[in-house]
């Protein structure tokens, strides 16, 4: 029971809506030239919207000239303007080859691409122009500057200059020098070429653009320059998947910090029709893990399965909605595929609202792919679990921290059992506890639901072989999803400082928002965890830093801190978790 952890062009959450009207936009030629954003944050289907509308338009007869650009493939290794740039040009020579007029102009237009990757490489000078190469030219050269910069060449200068020769040579077969050329005449020439090729073959040309929040500043911004600066002409529409804040915050970095009305209105100039990911309620939710468990257990029904489930979602503002026995009616009632529904509609009211899930569609996937992992494990193992139990301990982990979890399995593990049983079962119930464990505080609301939701917990001796399972599996709660490159990259920074007096990693966690900065910390954690607390524990210097930074972190590392035997903590360790008030 895995799904591929990819977008599909198959409509699980009723997207085809959205994709129909982005169709309706670029299919009417008054209205082009068009840019379109599709934002959402990770995981909420804003690559699926693009394959839908994609879908949408090659049913035209004949279809728009579709092409697909991934940002993030060419991150590091060409410039963004040029790359974005070439992907339109080959594609334009393949549509134009049985015309010989069209082909010519479309080499030329080629060929002018060529021109502006030579003229953006041009624009960086200093260390490389004294070795005799220009910056940036091929992904050699920008290593020998790179390591020639920070004092790492030792004796290979020599070496290097003779690398130099051969790459100032692929430089010199970039530009005719015989041909006098101005970067605005070669704008207007190239936007005059790409307008003659694209009426010539009578047809729009679709640009769609996706991961461009995964990319630095400087490629996200260069992307989305190239696109005002070259290809917006008559006939083109560009549609643009990101994460509408990454794409602020981009255009923040790359033009140094400008004020926030500056920032909102670069995007609303480049992205003239926005359109954000529909939100997934509990009935979106509903449908889409339905449809997720009969593509599993009743593969030849799926389609019949999510037709009539689309057609529900559609018309659900009549009062319309669907029932586990519906879809049994049509998939078939098979005890499996019961089971799996009966699940589903457990979840779906818990998974639209917890925190750290809110309906995301690539969360619950991976949250299910998680529960089916572990229902195959205790199959093999032959123990006793059943699927609604596994999903409700996995649900916990995700929508908590491994904090938490912890302190939920050595409660169940204990031998008494008596505290874990009177915090386990619902409020309702009588005898239960509302003395939460201090590692529990801070989700105390969704604890108060999960309680409630079935099965109901009770008795821990009937969960440890659960709970053995999800110790073995414990993926979810451990790895936060969705960190931005930046986040990323801070993470690891703080990994290795041995400092809290680091002014690159104080500098850095100022770079984090408050949600990033509580991603970071909970994938730091969960390093720790493993490390050994009798001696120097190697990433603790840049958790405290973060934690001195940001209180919402700070409170996730002194819950963690909170668990630990202080008597075996090395003393230094402890002396620094006392001094910065981390105990």
């Amino acid at each position: 029971m895995l799904w591929k952890d990819s977008d599909t062009n198959v409509d699980f959450l009723n997207f085809t809506e959205v994709a129909e009207q982005i169709s309706t936009l670029i299919l009417t030629p008054g209205l082009l030239p068009v840019s379109i954003g599709v934002f959402g944050t990770w995981g909420t289907g804003k690559s699926t919207v693009l394959r839908l509308a994609e879908a949408q338009l090659l049913k035209q007869n004949p279809s728009p000239i579709i092409i697909k650009f991934d940002a993030w493939l060419y991150q590091g290794f060409d410039d963004s303007k040029a790359a974005l740039m070439d992907v339109v040009s080959a594609r334009l020579m393949a549509e134009s080859e049985t015309n010989k007029t069209l082909f010519e102009k479309a080499k030329s237009f080629a060929g002018r691409v060529n021109y502006f990757r030579a003229l953006g490489m041009a624009a960086d000078f200093g260390i490389g122009m004294a070795l005799g190469i220009p910056p940036g030219l091929l992904t050699t050269a920008g290593a020998v500057i790179s390591n020639f910069g920070k004092g790492n060449s030792g004796d290979d200068y020599e070496g290097l200059k003779e690398e130099a020769k051969g790459v100032a040579g692929a430089w010199k077969d970039l530009i005719r020098p015989q041909e006098a050329k101005t970067p605005s005449k070669e704008i207007a020439a190239f936007r005059l070429e790409f307008e003659e090729i694209l009426q010539g073959l009578g047809r729009p040309l679709v640009l769609f653009i996706d991961n461009l929040d995964r990319c630095l500043p400087d490629v996200a911004i260069g992307t989305l320059e190239a696109i005002r600066l070259f290809l917006f002409i008559e006939g083109t529409a560009f549609v643009i998947a990101a994460d509408e804040d990454m794409v602020r915050h981009s255009v923040a970095k790359h033009f140094q910090d400008p004020n926030a009305r500056h920032v909102h209105d670069y995007l609303d100039k480049v992205i003239q029709v926005p359109f954000q990911v529909p939100q997934v309620g509990v009935g979106d939710l509903r449908a889409y893990m339905y449809s997720l468990f009969v593509s599993v257990h009743s593969a030849g029904k799926v389609k019949d399965v999510q037709g009539f489930l689309l057609d529900k979602l559609q018309n659900s503002w009549k009062g319309e909605s669907f029932a586990k026995e519906d879809v049994l009616a049509i998939a078939g009632d098979i005890d499996a595929l019961r089971d799996a529904l009966s699940v589903a509609d457990r979840l779906a009211p818990i998974l639209a609202t917890a925190p750290s899930v809110g309906g995301n569609p690539r969360i619950v996937k991976r949250l299910l792919n998680a529960i089916g992992l572990r229902q195959a494990l205790a199959a093999s193992r032959k123990m006793n679990v059943d699927l609604a139990t596994l999903a409700k301990l996995a649900v916990f982990e995700r929508s908590t921290n491994s904090i938490a979890a912890q302190k939920l399995y050595q409660m169940v593990m204990d031998e008494d059992g008596v505290a874990a049983s009177k915090l386990l079962m619902p409020l309702t119930q009588e005898g239960a506890s509302t003395d939460l464990p201090v590692e529990w505080k801070a989700h105390e609301d969704f604890i108060k639901n999960w309680r409630a939701m079935d099965p109901p917990f009770g008795d821990p001796a009937l969960l440890r072989p659960a709970v053995f399972l999800s110790r073995d599996v414990m993926a979810p709660a451990a790895v936060e999803p969705g960190l931005s490159q930046t986040a990323i990259e801070v993470m690891s920074a703080l990994e290795m400082v041995t400092s809290v007096n680091s002014p690159a990693a104080k500098t850095a966690v100022q770079t984090l928002s408050a949600a990033e900065a509580k991603k970071v910390m909970a994938g730091l954690i969960a390093k720790l965890r493993d490390r050994d607390w009798t001696k120097q524990v190697s990433g603790l210097h840049g958790a405290v830093i973060l934690a001195l930074q940001d209180p919402g972190a700070k409170a996730d590392l002194s819950a963690f801190v909170s668990t630990l035997d202080v008597d075996s903590m090395f003393k230094t360790t402890k002396f620094l978790l006392e001094h910065q008030k981390i105990m």
